[in-house]
């Protein structure tokens, strides 16, 4: 504003001379200046041999005698370049800026030139620009794999990395990332730069040795890229390192890392896929083989001659530090995605599955189990019942809620703090199993009952066990609520065994009136129910 009314004051002055006598012209707009902070034009000859990195911190300024440096165009090329005076020009109101300069591909050095010219209120602009060469170098990239994400030590034959490259020359400087498998004589294959997540899996995974297809990305895109020599059941090395485009690498990183002795500082032993059966192992209070001493039993009186074990029970679990199994894969996905469609059938036996998604194994595994159910399998899932508590009051985002027979967990009215049976109580058969034309055999409690919760089934399910209780621990104020403690979906893709086991070493639940057939005889029925392979025993199929 305070130009314009200058301009005024002039034309005004003007027309005042005009009546006085005066004439003349008003005087022509002059360019303005520009300096660089970096003084010399050719720092080569500054710098001797030495060179910069190919980002630079660039300063300048701008002097305008009869106006406002309003801003600054800046622009760089190659010292050997003659680009036209009007030309790559990018124009900007900072006065310093951090600068990329670009090393042509495959050069390991360069000479580039820096000019900037200022530009005043008027538009005119500095005709004899502030200019510089900078004599740079290409620097080699980087690459780190991402600690949080890294596999375990064993895993099965979808193993998974997330990872970092960077340059600082620029992130565009980056050509690829390379990886090789167990041996980097025979070469690397190159991914795109783009690349941040690969996934190796076992073409065969029940074969000795193998090789891995590669996928990139979160979402499993292949690479259209293998890698030979994957080891199962074995000890494996991964190799990285990353490309720019000068062809310079960055230190190649060996996975598991070596120590200052030359050991491994980790595992990375791929296991075999043996069965088209699982059995995982995640109890992880008490004696978790005793219970899982019953699942054998069970399979083995289904017939199924042989399974996958997949132990869980390692990592601690506590109410006051939730925390998943180190054993299954950081990403759920795609790696535990992936991994569970390895198998058509999954018997999951749990201590606690549906009190909370934080920290519990399954609730984390059901979340990605799509692939598995849409390949065409099956679950049954042996937990006892258990109800949110705390923050997650309702089962907040538990997605094994979501895949088993169970239409509602139970609430306690006010004043019902817990459910009671007692010994001798029985556990009643409901609806046949499908597929197998019987119900399971009748059970009867052998001592009081505490640990039991029942639930409600929903229009999909199929009750198969149903026992009554009392409330708190007076016998005669009866539970008049759910009494479901066994289940299917009607289209048999998932079940749900939810009696508790053990108190201690002793057993909870027997045959009732005289019969022969417990426990691991209605499990084994469950199983038959669910298509699981029998090629012997008393549910094999021909």
């Amino acid at each position: 504003m305070t130009r314009h009314v200058s301009v005024l004051f002039l034309l005004a002055l003007g027309l005042a001379a005009c009546d006085a006598g005066f004439d003349g012209s008003a005087s022509d707009n002059r360019a303005p200046e520009t300096e660089l902070a970096v003084r010399s034009n050719d720092l080569r000859e500054d710098l001797d041999d030495r060179r910069l990195i190919s980002t630079v911190d660039v300063a300048w300024s701008g002097t305008d005698p009869d106006g406002v440096v309003t801003g600054f165009d800046v622009r760089s090329y190659q010292v050997d370049a003659s680009p036209a005076p009007e030309d790559g020009w990018a124009r900007t109101a900072r006065r310093d800026s951090t600068i990329r300069l670009v090393i042509p591909l495959g050069a390991s050095t360069a000479d580039v030139v820096v000019e900037v010219r200022a530009v005043d209120d008027q538009g005119a602009v500095d005709e004899s620009p502030a200019r510089t060469v900078f004599p740079i170098r290409n620097s080699n990239p980087t690459f780190r794999i991402v600690s949080a994400e890294a596999p375990p030590d064993t895993t099965w034959p979808v193993v998974s990395f997330s990872f970092a490259a960077a340059d600082i020359d620029g992130e565009e400087n980056i050509a690829g990332v390379e990886v090789a498998l167990n041996d980097t004589t025979g070469g690397f294959v190159r991914l795109d730069p783009d690349v941040t997540f690969v996934s190796l899996v076992a073409d065969d995974p029940a074969a000795s040795t193998t090789t891995a297809t590669l996928y990139t990305g979160r979402g499993f895109r292949n690479a259209d890229a293998s890698l030979p020599g994957f080891r199962l059941d074995d000890d494996n090395v991964v190799y990285f390192r990353a490309v720019d485009q000068a062809g310079a690498t960055s230190p190649t990183l060996r996975y598991p890392a070596l120590d200052e002795d030359g050991v491994p500082v980790t595992d990375l032993f791929v296991r075999r896929v043996t069965s088209s059966v699982l059995l995982v192992n995640d109890v992880r209070v008490g004696d978790d083989q005793q219970v899982l001493d019953v699942a054998r039993a069970a399979l083995a009186a289904n017939g199924t001659g042989s399974f996958d074990l997949w132990d869980l029970s390692e990592t601690p679990q506590s109410t006051a530090s939730p925390q998943f199994s180190d054993a299954l894969p950081p990403a759920a996905d795609p790696t535990l995605r992936q991994t569970l469609a390895l198998w058509d059938r999954i018997y999951w036996v749990s201590n606690t599955v549906t009190n909370t998604a934080n920290g519990n194994n399954l609730p984390r595994a059901a979340s990605v189990m799509d692939l598995f159910f849409d390949r065409g399998g099956r679950i049954l899932v042996q937990v006892p019942v258990s109800l949110p508590q705390g923050t997650d009051v309702g089962g907040t985002a538990n997605a094994a809620i979501d895949i088993l027979p169970l239409g509602d967990l139970i609430t306690f009215p006010e004043g019902v703090r817990a459910l009671r049976a007692n010994g001798g109580t029985p556990v009643r058969p409901q609806a046949e199993v499908p597929g197998t034309g019987r119900t399971l055999p009748p059970l009867q409690a052998t001592r009081l009952i505490t640990s039991a919760l029942p639930y409600a089934v929903g229009p999909d399910d199929v009750p198969l066990y149903r026992m009554s209780f009392y409330e708190n621990n007076v016998p005669s104020d009866t539970w008049e609520g759910a009494e479901v403690l066994a289940s299917i979906r009607a289209d048999r893709r998932s079940a749900l065994f939810a009696l508790p086991l053990f108190a201690g070493p002793n057993p909870l639940f027997e045959p009732a009136d005289g019969g022969s057939e417990g426990v691991v005889d209605a499990l084994a029925l469950m199983l038959d129910g669910l298509d699981f392979p029998a090629t012997s025993g008393r549910f094999a199929r021909r």
